[in-house]
């Protein structure tokens, strides 16, 4: 296998003006160029095609780039001047040229409303990408190959305005393993990124430092902790704060293993492909969400799994498991997981975040985070592995 990116990560939403925009929009001023002179020309004295006209060259102002709007106004001042000379010089006489004028007026003062359009959206852009690179800060790109584990990341925020919402992800390469976190900060869109940021941040530092998934979980408990108390602090008592837990699940690949070893924090199942199972890893000890480790009385354990070369594990958010289609039916990905995990990662959570979309129309209503996991040797195209 060998990989077809080198990195994975973010689903910007940034989109170039004219894909946003439906067709027909764009088509529209024309479309109203035609339908003044049809209106206009069969019925001398009786029906104007100005009001067309004048609507022709707003709605150009609206979508179109400065080049084409200009050349929608010189239409449709060469349309109106024929419409007069055609039409209403000889029964208007004077009051067909005030018209006239007041409509090329009126068309032509489409091109500075452009011009101004172009400018706040060159100013709302630059907004954008300095609000993305930032998020793309907290939640940066993984590399596909760490050592032998070939790692896939696919993320989308339910909120249009962001890139980043309240599901979270990392991986790091450490002296135990490739460690990958997933997780789900309670509430969703822009109000979860700190959460975020603090847990995201404590597990690249405590990764390397905690040998077992046990003590890692305690270590970003306590720091789910330590910053649910600033922000309390910050946003005048734990009532202005609407994050308290995260959950989360951990998981640890050995380079040269044979297993694989999970701790889940409250956190929904993974999964375990292979030529012989598709198993829905459901820990047997999934203990509360971090944030509320003092209220968790039971033992923090982690578990192992088989998971030799080839074999594929897929950590997800419930924004896959819990997306519904048009009658509330949820998705399982169990049949797309089969027919997928033997071409990659990359592959897989691809194709998994598209059969998310068909089955919800297009519509997420929550954050999709996925992460799928396989051992390969690297490709040519892989960046070095870390040490």
């Amino acid at each position: 296998m060998s990989p077809h990116r080198t990195t994975t990560g973010l689903v910007s939403h940034a989109q170039d003006e004219s894909d946003l925009l439906p067709r027909w929009a764009l088509l529209a001023p024309f479309v109203l160029v035609a339908l003044a002179l049809a209106v206009d020309l069969p019925t001398p004295g009786a029906l104007s095609g100005d009001v067309f006209l004048i609507l022709s060259s707003m709605m150009a102002a609206c979508v179109h780039k400065l080049r084409t709007v200009v050349a929608v106004a010189a239409l449709n001042s060469l349309a109106g001047l024929v419409l007069l000379l055609a039409n209403h010089w000889s029964s208007d006489g004077g009051h067909a040229v005030v018209d006239f004028v007041a409509m090329v007026i009126l068309a032509w003062a489409s091109v500075p409303l452009c011009r101004l359009r172009l400018y706040l959206r060159r100013r709302l852009r630059g907004a954008e990408r300095v609000a993305e690179s930032a998020q793309r800060a907290v939640l940066p790109p993984v590399r596909a190959w760490q050592g032998k584990t070939w790692i896939a990341v696919r993320y989308e925020a339910a909120s249009a305005a962001a890139a980043v919402g309240g599901d979270l992800y990392a991986v790091e390469r450490t002296r135990y393993g490739v460690r990958l976190l997933i997780g789900d900060v309670r509430g969703k869109g822009l109000n979860a990124i700190p959460s975020v940021a603090a847990l995201v941040g404590s597990f690249h530092e405590a990764a390397h430092h905690t040998p077992t998934l046990a003590e890692l979980a305690h270590r970003l408990d306590e720091a789910v902790n330590r910053h649910t108390r600033e922000a309390d602090a910050v946003r005048g008592g734990p009532e202005a704060c609407d994050e308290h837990f995260i959950t989360a699940a951990i998981a640890q690949i050995p380079d040269e293993g044979t297993e694989v070893r999970l701790i889940s924090r409250g956190h929904c199942p993974a999964f375990l492909v292979s030529e012989d199972s598709l198993l829905t890893w459901e820990p047997e000890h999934p203990g509360l969400p971090l944030g509320l480790g003092e209220f968790d009385t039971g033992p923090w354990i982690d578990e192992a799994r088989p998971f030799g070369p080839g074999h594929l594990l897929l950590l997800c958010t419930d924004g896959l498991l819990e997306a519904r289609d048009g009658e509330g039916r949820f998705y399982t990905p169990d049949e797309d997981l089969r027919r997928s995990w033997r071409l990659g990662p990359p592959e897989v959570v691809e194709r998994l975040a598209e059969a998310v979309h068909d089955h919800t129309a297009g519509v997420l209503t929550d954050d999709l985070a996925l992460v799928a996991v396989t051992h390969g040797e690297p490709g040519p195209e892989a960046e070095p592995g870390a040490p």
